[in-house]
């Protein structure tokens, strides 16, 4: 993917909806758009509706103003431990949190409540369970050729998910876009060159991984992950079931699928009262050296 989440969420709002197999006509949803990084303090939230399909989207035309804004942690047995309340901030429709010392634990379970919408009886609901902690072991490198006969691979840490395997989305970021150029499949991609300053992979299950005899997995980043030559950091995130579902089934309706017209699923939000994503992700680092051959 060439985007991050929150910017894909707004086209897929602005061309599915929910459920647009079953509807005559157009039924506004609210959206809600974040996505919470271990260790990090929490992010900006946005929260907004969709807008008919024969309306650009544009944001601030959608944007909702005034609504209550919180997310809470949840103990094991699922009762509220901490409030961590939201404000509007400067820009209308995007919340901010109050305290912004307050940092996303990994391996804990997070609620957001969304209320005082449009109607003042609408609430919007989610749940993320944050992936756990994992450590980076190794990387084979911090210099290689683009696309040359080794590929950079990182030892990692086994993290945990409840009820699953981990999943990964492998994430580059360039540091020195402004003196280096794009890798080939990047330089083909339609779009300005701003926006593959940062771009990630598809997810990476446990078929692109091996396990080692010590318990640590071995991964080969993807070259087709990297946008420009030069230093880049290489992210390896381990997602939540919100983030997982998202993509996937974003995938599919992009065309990602076998299937024929008319089988395709929906877009899974896993959102109550609205559509958007509210997911987590945790995440080990690496910096490195991508050369051009030639």
């Amino acid at each position: 993917m060439k985007k991050n989440f929150i910017s894909l969420i707004l086209l897929v709002v602005f061309f599915t909806g929910c459920d647009p197999y079953t509807q005559d006509k157009y039924v506004q949803q609210y959206v809600v758009e974040t996505f919470l990084t271990a260790n990090q303090p929490f992010p900006e939230l946005k929260v907004s509706t969709t807008l008919p399909f024969d309306q650009p989207y544009i944001f601030e035309d959608a944007a909702i103003s005034g609504a209550d804004v919180v997310v809470t942690l949840l103990t094991v047995d699922g009762t509220p431990e901490l409030e961590i309340p939201f404000e509007e901030s400067d820009r209308v429709g995007i919340y901010v949190p109050t305290d912004t010392t307050i940092i996303v634990l990994p391996g804990r379970r997070y609620a957001l409540d969304v209320t005082n919408l449009e109607e003042s009886d609408d609430r919007v609901r989610a749940t993320t369970f944050v992936p756990g902690e994992f450590g980076l072991v190794s990387i084979n490198a911090d210099s290689l050729v683009y696309q040359g006969p080794i590929q950079f691979k990182l030892d990692l840490e086994q993290g945990f998910y409840p009820g699953r395997q981990n999943v990964y989305v492998a994430t580059s970021l360039s540091l020195d876009p402004e003196n280096f150029s794009l890798t080939p499949f990047w330089e083909n991609v339609d779009g300005e060159e701003g926006e593959f300053i940062r771009v990630s992979s598809g997810l990476v299950n446990e078929g692109n991984y091996d396990l080692n005899e010590d318990g640590t997995l071995s991964l080969k980043y993807p070259w087709i992950g990297i946008a420009y030559f030069g230093p880049n950091e290489l992210s390896v995130y381990a997602v939540d079931t919100n983030i997982f579902d998202y993509i996937r089934t974003f995938d599919i309706q992009g065309g990602g699928s076998t299937l024929s017209p008319g089988q395709i699923e929906n877009v899974l939000w896993n959102v109550e009262g609205g559509i958007g994503i509210f997911g987590s992700r945790t995440g080990v680092s690496a910096e490195v050296f991508i050369k051009n051959a030639f």
